[in-house]
């Protein structure tokens, strides 16, 4: 009697520890399941590129930006007055700079920089944009034969670059 009294027991307590560790199986599911992981916002696909910088003979510029967020295309066109240093070119108050730019006929090549001001400019133009970086690159830009102004350049090839060279 007592040792099947015993060996119920230990079937009892087996029984027992399957049974928690099968609650503890389920709440850690339910658990993961429910996580904040799955509560996150999620990030919005934002894309931002230039497609081309245009000069007037007035001291204008024209800055076309294309803007891709969750999947909705849309273009915005600024139009800033610009200061040239050189072969440089320092458009609006800090919303972008081209430095080192070079003509050779209808071909240039030149450095591009998102100034400092343009993370502001952007969200008064987008406010639903999420945080992300502007990245400078060197451009090679073709002039469009079209325009009556100094040159609209149409951005062809974008090479990443860590610094620009500010001469």
């Amino acid at each position: 009697m007592i040792i099947q009294n015993f060996e119920e027991k230990i079937l009892i307590l087996q029984k027992s520890k399957t049974m928690k560790n099968k609650l503890i199986i389920l709440i850690l599911f339910i658990l993961i399941g429910c996580s904040s992981a799955n509560d996150e916002l999620v990030e919005a696909q934002f894309v931002c590129t230039v497609d081309y910088v245009e000069f007037t003979s007035n001291s204008s510029a024209f800055v076309k930006f294309d803007v891709i967020l969750d999947g909705i295309s849309d273009s915005f066109i600024a139009e800033q007055t610009y200061n040239t240093q050189g072969s440089n070119f320092l458009i609006g108050d800090k919303i972008v700079n081209i430095y080192n730019f070079s003509a050779n006929g209808n071909q240039a090549t030149f450095d591009f920089e998102y100034g400092e001001n343009l993370g502001s400019f952007c969200v008064d133009l987008f406010p639903n944009i999420p945080m992300h970086n502007h990245n400078p690159f060197a451009a090679e830009a073709v002039k469009d034969l079209s325009g009556k102004n100094v040159g609209r350049w149409k951005i062809k090839k974008k090479t990443n670059l860590n610094s620009i060279d500010k001469q």
